[in-house]
């Protein structure tokens, strides 16, 4: 039976993108869940064998978003089962708080393209990453930190779960929409959008080999033999 990955969105355009095409060249059958869309919409626990939870605007810590409480005890349940979690900036986040670490607004947003400083290039790649957000989180209790910036860290492994503060599953089509959403929310200026949207090359990849290499690193302290 093939592997079941579960991907969590957050929105229409918070996309599993490089992370499902992976999924499927895998072999893995993959599903998206819109967590957004509160409990009902959550997957079934034991429906799925890895869980893959993705980003979002809001903050991990807005106790006003109704929806975030449910899919906390969604991980928790993931996490007490051994289910593989790989959290994606938001989800990073979420990832953290569950495993004990913490959550807090950073002094200033990271915003843009970077290379992050991993100790562990060949479990997290050092990039370059796109990175947009304005929490950061803490290792959680007995993780390894395996990658970071001056401004954050980015990056822990705990056994079979992983968390990143970047965003390996982007595309030109995933940041085109973001970039339009800020700019009308005021949020975004013209450079920044530019700076943001220059990370793909002339066919619109963005961070296809290394994307590969951290989700396979990550299906294989997972005990998942499908990846190649």
């Amino acid at each position: 039976m093939p592997t079941r990955v579960a991907f969590l969105q957050h929105s229409a355009y918070d996309l599993p993108g490089l992370l499902g095409e992976r999924a499927r060249q895998s072999g893995f059958t993959t599903r998206s869940y819109r967590a957004d869309h509160g409990p009902s919409a959550l997957p079934r626990p034991g429906s799925f064998d890895l869980l893959v939870v993705l980003g979002s605007v809001a903050s991990v810590n807005d106790a006003s978003v109704q929806w975030i409480e449910a899919e906390r005890r969604l991980l928790t349940e993931a996490v007490a089962s051994d289910v593989p979690v790989l959290g994606v900036c938001f989800g990073g986040q979420l990832l953290a708080q569950v495993l004990g670490g913490v959550v807090r607004r950073m002094a200033r947003p990271e915003v843009g393209w970077r290379l992050i400083d991993s100790a562990d290039p060949e479990r997290i790649p050092p990039g370059p990453w796109l990175v947009w957000h304005e929490d950061g989180f803490t290792a959680p209790p007995g993780t390894e930190s395996v990658a970071e910036t001056p401004a954050s860290l980015h990056a822990f492994i705990l056994g079979i779960h992983t968390g990143v503060q970047f965003h390996p599953e982007v595309s030109r089509e995933i940041v085109d929409h973001w970039v339009d959403h800020a700019r009308t929310g005021g949020q975004l200026d013209p450079d920044r959008a530019g700076e943001l949207l220059a990370g793909f090359d002339e066919d619109d990849c963005g961070p296809v080999e290394q994307t590969r290499r951290l989700f396979d690193g990550f299906v294989e302290r997972a005990g998942n033999a499908g990846g190649r």
